[in-house]
This record gives structure tokens, C-alpha cells and sequence, in this order.
């Protein structure tokens, strides 16, 4: 079994979760989140205003992510997986996303990957807002064309701009 990471957690208040579904190895190798370097998602989050570089060193970047009351986690706590790809995620052991819920004030999960199917699957009692946000991976191909990622990049800064107004 592959064990994933802890999560990134604000000191005060949660704004919002962002929730993956599992590490990449590469994110397991270097124990960081989004570490694969054509994933979008810290180019995603400076284009929402969440990182000022994301290029930054990791440290630097949770911070900023902390500052901004985000919390950065994923879907599952360990699976059996070959390789980096959701598709091959099995025997998956949920991360405790409820015990979160219930010590913090009411916030939304962003759902990078729009993963509403495995969210209700693996959490099927636990009632949140739930917005689902397309996948920073690089395999969607909504990364290819300055129009499809103006899109998507887009529906990551409306998201995260409604929270902002909320907090």
C-alpha cells in the first residue's frame, strides 16, 4: 500500500479544501504536493492570487496557501496503484475528510478533478458544498489550447473567488 501525504492545513478557519484524489510518485518522492512539474495546479493557484510564484520553493508556496486559509488534501489516505494514474487507484482507504468537517467551521471542497462520483462513494454520509473544478494533471487536454486553459483556469478563480468574498 502507498501512503499519502498529510494535509496542508491553515492555522485558523478553513476558506475551502481543495481535495485531489491521490499523490503522483513524484509527489510521494519528494513528500509535496503537485510536485509533477506539468501539473497546473501551483500556476493555477497563482493565477488566483493564492501564490504570488509557482516556481516559489514548496515551503514558501504552503505558506502563502495557509496564509490565505486554504487546505490542500486528497480523496484517499492509502491505495494500491502502479504508476501515477487515477485510473489504477485500488483497494483505496479514505483520508478522514468527516473528523476535518466536523472541527472547523462549515467551508466548501474544491474538487480537483471533478470527483464528485469518488467523493460520494468514499463519503457517502457527509453533506458539504461541493465544487467540482477541472483536473490541474496534464492529461486533460483542456491544458493544450490558451482558450481551453483560459476556461478552466477560470472556473478555478471563480471558485476560489466566491470563497474569498464568504471569508
Amino acid at each position: 500500500m502507498l501512503q499519502g501525504l498529510p494535509p496542508i492545513l491553515p492555522v485558523g478557519p478553513i476558506r475551502a479544501l481543495i481535495l485531489g484524489s491521490f499523490p503522483s510518485v513524484q509527489s510521494l518522492e519528494r513528500q509535496q504536493y503537485y510536485a509533477h512539474p506539468q501539473n497546473w495546479f501551483w500556476r493555477v493557484l497563482q493565477h488566483c492570487g493564492v501564490v504570488d510564484d509557482a516556481g516559489a520553493p514548496y515551503a514558501e508556496r504552503v505558506a502563502q496557501v495557509r496564509a490565505r486559509q486554504i487546505a490542500i488534501w486528497d480523496l484517499y489516505e492509502r491505495v494500491r496503484r502502479e504508476g501515477s494514474g487515477d485510473d489504477q487507484i485500488r483497494d483505496a482507504v479514505p483520508n478522514r475528510i468527516g473528523d476535518l468537517l466536523e472541527s472547523r467551521d462549515p467551508f466548501p471542497i474544491l474538487l480537483n478533478g471533478r470527483r464528485l462520483k469518488e467523493f460520494r462513494r468514499a463519503f457517502p454520509d457527509i453533506e458539504a458544498e461541493l465544487i467540482a473544478l477541472p483536473s490541474t494533471s496534464p492529461r486533460p487536454l483542456h491544458w493544450n489550447t490558451e482558450a481551453s486553459r483560459s476556461a478552466a483556469i477560470g472556473e478555478w478563480y471563480a471558485a476560489l473567488s466566491i470563497n474569498a468574498e464568504s471569508g
